[in-house]
């Protein structure tokens, strides 16, 4: 699977039927890689040179090429490396001079400045793509290490990554892409089963390097802009102090603090006339806590990896947090991967707000569910209101699990696996307490299988595969079966169906995370289509699901 060289891609000898295709229509032939470890590099055909892609074509095939192309495609790599892209910025050959006050009145302005201010308008464009598509290769070249590692579903994850911070700019992220997404299920077969100790660490330095980069050149582009008085500028520095994630700092001059700078201080003062208190501490009234208006304070508990806010008390909070800590360790071992953000979990600990905040945020869907979870926030919804410790707990590390994997892969599975999966951790009896040390993957509390058994709440298998967990949740009872059955027959092909069915099982994660199936770029995992996801599913289990069915009752009977 590991190349010779760190820096590049290499294709497993299975999937050497894999083909590059240009926009052109030049096809090259299968990339037999694994056995001759050779390296990637970016060269690309002269017709098709705007794509300065890289990982995309081995040192072999650069003799198909004349010396003009060769030399014409080291000119582009090296304008790749140095941040040299052709076309990328409009800038004017004359360098803009004199500079007006972002907090002049535009009556005060002189024509002159009035030009300047508008060729500077029309300047930014261009510089704000230079900056994207430089972010964009950064994720690229991650991606790239990670997938020599091993880490495909880390790989896929920055290939996406890639495309949408260069907002689909970078000429060569989408390709990269759809080749990763392209490969034969003869790769995925061969994958890693344990990950060397630090790998994962590794990565993420990898990653927050690549981050405070791209935060360091967003700030040069926020602080231009803002020199000549734009808008534009103002949006590039809130987002500044978003991407932060902490409470607001001021400076003496009362700006607020940021990587590398500080805020404009008319605009700190805006931020902090709108900001929340956390902690007693000010923090930026994110998108969530704008829908509510009449939070004025909130509670909170962290660690590196996750954060717990409510607006009750710190106890529960803490309590959540103690079990959601000891999870994820749990679950970075069994999927091999790790969100590459903080996970965040709310507490809605009044009677009344989870209710509201449902009608604010226009999800009333979730109005029989005492929560859910939303990867495009990253945090969990729970509404603790009149409910009991355990069962709070319990809510909590079933959210924080479709958290954990929204974290590291945008791929949408089907209702049954995604809560099958999520109740392995957070179902009732599936997790024990002793004193301060929790037992993970346990059994279901006879009381919720008990419909199963006597075959009463039980789904067909050819159901199950494709039901919808808020159309079953509409029927408490219906829901609770079908959450128990979900995890049930998971657990029954990880561990009773024998090993032909596991190992197709961890082939169908293993392509759905990879592939990143259904994605849809630019959303979230929300957003993303289910029926890639079911279809290869079927592909793999149809010929044996009546077999299957019959083995499950047996298993189903003897939990």
């Amino acid at each position: 699977m590991r190349g010779n060289n760190p820096d590049g891609l290499e294709l497993a000898q299975e999937a050497s039927s894999s083909r590059l295709v240009s926009h052109q229509g030049l096809v090259t032939r299968g990339l037999h890689m694994a056995n001759e470890g050779t390296v990637f590099r970016c060269f690309a055909h002269a017709e098709f040179s705007e794509l300065a892609i890289i990982g995309l074509l081995p040192l072999s095939l650069v003799r198909w090429y004349s010396l003009t192309m060769i030399v014409t495609t080291l000119a582009l790599t090296m304008g790749l490396w140095l941040g040299h892209f052709p076309a990328v910025t409009s800038a004017p050959d004359k360098v803009l001079e004199l500079k007006t006050s972002p907090t002049s009145p535009p009556s005060q302005e002189s024509s002159w400045q009035k030009t300047q201010r508008a060729k500077a308008k029309a300047e930014f464009p261009g510089r704000k793509r230079k900056v994207l598509i430089e972010a964009g290769h950064r994720h690229l070249k991650l991606g790239v290490w990670c997938r020599n590692k091993g880490l495909n579903s880390q790989a896929t994850m920055e290939f996406l990554r890639a495309v949408e911070v260069a907002e689909h700019q970078h000429p060569g992220a989408k390709k990269v892409l759809d080749i990763m997404q392209g490969y034969g299920d003869a790769f995925w077969q061969k994958r890693r089963k344990s990950f060397p100790k630090g790998l994962l660490s590794n990565y993420e330095k990898r990653l927050e390097k690549v981050l405070q980069k791209n935060a360091k050149e967003r700030l040069g582009l926020a602080k231009w802009a803002t020199e000549f008085g734009l808008k534009e500028g103002e949006h590039e520095f809130r987002a500044l102090v978003a991407l932060k994630d902490a409470p607001l700092e001021f400076d003496k001059k009362e700006r607020i603090k940021i990587a590398g700078g500080t805020v404009p201080k008319e605009l700190s003062k805006v931020i902090r006339e709108e900001a929340v208190k956390i902690n007693e501490r000010l923090w930026l009234r994110d998108e969530f806590l704008a829908l509510l208006p009449d939070v004025e304070a909130i509670q909170e508990v962290e660690t590196k990896r996750i954060r717990v806010r409510t607006t009750g008390s710190t106890g529960q909070a803490q309590q959540v947090l103690d079990a959601c800590t000891a999870l994820l360790p749990v679950l970075a071992k069994d999927t091999g991967a790790q969100p590459t953000e903080r996970l965040q979990v709310f507490l809605f600990s009044k009677e009344g707000e989870y209710a509201a905040y449902l009608t604010a945020s226009g999800m009333t869907q979730f109005q029989n569910a005492k929560g859910f979870a939303m990867s495009s926030s990253r945090t969990a919804y729970l509404n603790t209101f009149a409910i009991s410790d355990g069962d709070v707990r319990a809510l909590a590390l079933h959210e924080v699990t479709h958290l954990f994997v929204f974290g590291f892969t945008r791929t949408r599975m089907p209702d049954w696996y995604n809560e099958g999966f999520a109740e392995t951790y957070g179902g009732q009896g599936c997790h024990t307490l002793d004193e301060a040390t929790f037992e993970f993957h346990q059994v279901m509390v006879p009381h919720r299988l008990a419909r199963l058994r006597s075959g009463e709440g039980l789904i067909p298998l050819k159901d199950l595969l494709t039901a919808k967990a808020l159309t079953r949740r509409a029927n408490p009872e219906q829901g609770l079966d079908f959450y128990a059955q979900s995890w049930a027959f998971l657990r029954f092909l990880r561990i009773g169906a024998g090993g032909d069915a596991r190992k197709k099982l961890e082939l169908w994660e293993a392509i759905c995370r990879g592939k990143a199936l259904g994605a849809v770029l630019d959303k979230p995992t929300e957003s993303a289509d289910v029926l890639p996801a079911q279809a290869l599913f079927a592909e793999l289990f149809d010929s044996d699901l009546v077999e299957l069915e019959a083995d499950f009752l047996i298993f189903l009977k003897a939990l």
